[in-house]
């Protein structure tokens, strides 16, 4: 048995190359603008060591967090890992306490992963994407020159963001 880790979502959700520069096209666009989930730069050695490693077992238990969240890096590891072994039999440990008894109870109850927990999260990322680039987008260009920012930073590079997780 091997164990190793990730560290959150393996993987983000961004639009394709060309709508990714802001004057590429108008914010409201963006409603319907390509967008791929893929693994980003900064993860890129996780996602080597995943492949490594599920070449060589059979088996993948999925021990995340019990959570929506936690189910959506289920699917986006199982992704990876399926990507270079097919085969693989791929199970979820549901515990909610790092206590033995919850632990045992977890390991001896696994469980398929739930493609609905993590679909609604896909849902979310999306919207939050769509809503945040378009907004941010529209408010920063439409005010930039209508208000005078002391900014140490360079007028030219002032955003105005918008988003649920501001």
């Amino acid at each position: 048995m091997l164990v190793t880790s990730v560290t959150g979502h393996l993987m983000e959700v961004d639009f394709e190359d060309r709508f990714r520069k802001w004057h590429s096209c108008d914010p409201a666009d963006l409603y319907t603008a390509p967008v791929r989930k893929h693994v980003p730069e900064d993860k890129l050695n996780i996602k080597r060591t995943l492949e490594e490693e599920a070449r060589n077992y059979h088996w993948l238990v999925l021990w995340l967090d019990c959570d929506r969240e936690g189910e959506n890096i289920a699917f986006e590891v199982m992704e990876v890992c399926k990507g270079v072994n097919r085969n693989l039999t791929i199970k979820r440990a549901r515990f909610s306490a790092l206590i033995e008894r919850d632990i045992h109870e977890a390991s001896q109850n696994l469980i398929a992963p739930n493609q609905w927990f993590s679909d609604a999260v896909d849902a979310r990322q999306e919207i939050d994407l769509r809503i945040g680039a378009s907004f941010t987008r529209f408010q920063t260009m439409l005010l930039r020159d209508r208000f005078v920012i002391d900014s140490a930073q360079d007028d030219k590079n002032l955003v105005l963001s918008y988003g649920p997780c501001q």
